[in-house]
């Protein structure tokens, strides 16, 4: 698949519907036939773009749309009454901005821009009755949301019993993952325009903090920088660093089994 570069709104336009990174994401978790992607077009019919720095979703409040990343990255994040924050993920493209706060009554956390984003909104109401029409699709959604879950799991995990040093290790590997699958990434480079105080609150750890685990793992010869984008230079050693065992996000054996 071809690279694509995710860094803005406009790095993606007129693209053909299976290779929307969303949908790409949605056929390694399920079997999804060409009526399935007929309509999944149909519904992905309304592009919105936002600029960095803008919220896309506030906890608190209602919503009552999905927004499906095209291009471009976000944070996913929950805000504490001292005024805190704490980021639970990165919102690549692919996933579904709203999903699953939307689904409640009232956000759960929000989701801010970190560079220019082109979303596809749509209705919860017409996302609903797409899976009702199309079984395929609401069956890889199960799978999808599964694998959120993994991915929560493994950031309890980096934050409970991780050093710092293989939480940052764990961050970059399990990132660079999610944007190749998605044909965002290049075998061992991405890009990873985030702050090192957004990688902090996402790992738990202070910017400066973050800053010398990066410079570490330079001094090591495991990872390389260039401007916002990271070259893996040693796989095998960083993964073994950062204990990282990519099962819970590759494709699972049930999309295997239906192609």
């Amino acid at each position: 698949m071809r690279v694509q570069r995710t860094g803005g709104a406009d790095a993606t336009k007129d693209r053909a519907i299976e290779d929307h990174p969303f949908v790409v994401k949605l056929m390694s978790h399920g079997h999804i036939d060409r009526e399935d992607l007929k309509a999944l077009g149909r519904t992905l019919d309304r592009r919105v773009t936002v600029k960095k720095g803008q919220d896309i979703i506030v906890q608190g409040y209602e919503y009552e749309t999905l927004d499906l990343v095209e291009s471009g990255f976000g944070l996913r994040f929950t805000l504490l009454h001292q005024g805190g924050r704490q980021i639970l993920n990165a919102v690549l493209p692919g996933d579904i901005v709203g999903f699953p706060a939307s689904l409640f009554k009232r956000s759960i956390f929000s989701v801010m821009a970190a560079t220019p984003m082109s979303l596809h909104r749509v209705s919860i109401k017409a996302f609903t009755e797409l899976c009702r029409q199309r079984t395929n699709i609401a069956i890889a959604l199960i799978w999808f949301a599964a694998r959120e879950a993994s991915i929560y799991a493994h950031h309890l995990v980096n934050a409970g019993r991780r050093s710092p040093l293989e939480r940052v290790a764990h961050f970059l590997l399990e990132t660079h993952f999610r944007l190749k699958a998605v044909g965002c990434a290049s075998e061992d480079s991405f890009e990873l325009p985030f702050s090192q105080e957004a990688i902090g609150d996402a790992v738990g750890l202070s910017a400066p903090h973050v800053n010398r685990m990066l410079s570490e793992l330079r001094h090591q010869g495991l990872i390389g920088t260039q401007n916002h984008t990271i070259n893996v230079l040693d796989r095998a050693a960083l993964q073994i660093l950062a204990e990282f065992e990519p099962s819970y996000l590759e494709r699972t054996s049930f999309s295997r089994g239906r192609k």
